[in-house]
């Protein structure tokens, strides 16, 4: 992009200035007189624009002033926990509660359900062998004490 100021004159009156806006593409050809350094062609391609003044009167100077003020920019807060390494990233601490990960109960595979249901099956046939057990023992004193089985009744 090329910029030019130029003062334009018209009917022998001075009037104020034009800025030309011109947008070129420059492509490196070989030199044509067998140079090392290659030479540059310019080629118009884009929007061309001329600009005029039209003002040329500066404000007051308490609206100059108010115009020119910039904000102020404070401190920025540091953040906690929060610090940047050399190449620019963030790094930050996280502060959690210790998590107890033999309570927490994630998707089990097929092979862990089956397990599961052979060691309650082999615990239900346990508690009922041991049922079974206490129940003849029941019935043998029974009929060591009264002489006859209760299943008689």
């Amino acid at each position: 992009m090329v910029f030019t100021a130029a003062e334009s004159t018209m009917g022998g009156q001075e009037t104020k200035p034009l800025i030309h806006q011109r947008t070129y593409y420059m492509k490196l050809k070989k030199d044509p007189k067998g140079g090392k350094a290659p030479v540059p062609y310019l080629t118009p391609s884009g929007p061309d624009m001329d600009f005029k003044i039209r003002r040329t009167q500066f404000a007051s100077p308490d609206l100059w002033k108010l115009a020119m003020k910039q904000p102020v920019v404070g401190k920025a807060k540091k953040k906690k926990n929060q610090t940047t390494n050399i190449f620019g990233e963030t790094i930050g601490r996280l502060h959690l509660e210790k998590q107890d990960i033999d309570n927490r109960s994630g998707k089990k595979s097929k092979a862990l359900r089956l397990a599961d249901k052979i060691e309650k099956a082999e615990e239900k046939a346990a508690v009922e062998s041991e049922l079974g057990r206490e129940k003849e023992e029941m019935s043998n004193e029974f009929k060591q004490a009264y002489g006859f089985a209760p299943d008689n009744m």
